[in-house]
């Protein structure tokens, strides 16, 4: 994290050249105006949830409230997303997208509103990492078995796109297919592009463009009501034991 005296001095500049005071800035924002002074003073260092936040409700990418750099647009920067906390802003909760909510994803990825009105929770878990960005997904279809259409799958915010490939799969955010759940090979340095495979080898691998990207979200498990399908081994396994017991 950027030293929290500049992103005081960056944070008090986008809000005076907006005219707004720390009370107008706290109130779009939704933050106590005590916490707001203290990181304009550098006195505290905000959390990626309320950095997040006040990026948005100033229209600035994550870069120039933190870094100083270039003021883009939030909607330019794959990086930026609202994400829900709990009453004492101390800890991210999990939003739960399902496959109805996804239609809307696209247009709702960067609206705190919309974001804030999906299922949201926490999962105190051993297992799952506290200190990262994580949202559940809902998949549909057949192209990532032997995970069923239906599956939640958790997933790792990525803040760059550098860090995706090694043929992990991730849940991407695109600006024309929408929310895919595929395999990623990273050929930035080849191909300039990603490649996205599927489990199912009756859905042949396609490149996509990263401008064509929005978000990345590495999944890291997943949560389904329904077994996977008996593999022929294990069916043989259990017939041959059934008939032992009948014999």
């Amino acid at each position: 994290m950027a030293d929290p005296t500049r992103i005081g001095s960056q944070l008090r500049h986008y809000r005076k050249q907006r005219g707004w005071t720390q009370t107008e800035l706290a109130e779009r924002s939704g933050l106590k105006r005590t916490a707001l002074g203290a990181y304009e003073e550098g006195r505290a260092e905000p959390r990626l949830a309320a950095l997040v936040r006040l990026a948005h409700v100033l229209n600035v990418s994550l870069d120039a409230l933190v870094l100083g750099g270039t003021e883009t647009p939030m909607e330019q920067d794959v990086r930026v997303l609202p994400i829900p906390v709990d009453r004492d802003e101390k800890m991210e909760r999990i939003s739960a997208v399902s496959t109805k909510a996804a239609a809307g994803y696209a247009a709702g990825l960067a609206d705190p509103e919309w974001v804030a009105a999906l299922p949201h929770f926490a999962l105190p878990l051993p297992e799952v990492p506290q200190d990262r960005t994580l949202r559940f997904f809902q998949i549909e279809g057949d192209s990532m078995l032997p995970l069923p259409s239906g599956t939640w799958v958790l997933a790792e915010f990525m803040e760059s796109l550098e860090q995706v490939g090694s043929g992990r799969p991730y849940i991407i955010s695109t600006k024309n297919d929408g929310l895919l759940f595929k395999r990623v090979e990273n050929r930035l340095d080849r191909e300039g592009d990603f490649l996205l495979v599927s489990n199912n080898a009756h859905y042949a691998p396609y490149p996509c463009n990263p401008a064509e990207i929005r978000e990345v979200w590495r999944a890291i498990g997943w949560f389904s009501t329904d077994w996977p399908q008996t593999s022929a081994e294990i069916a043989s396994t259990l017939a041959a034991i059934k008939q032992k017991i009948s014999g």
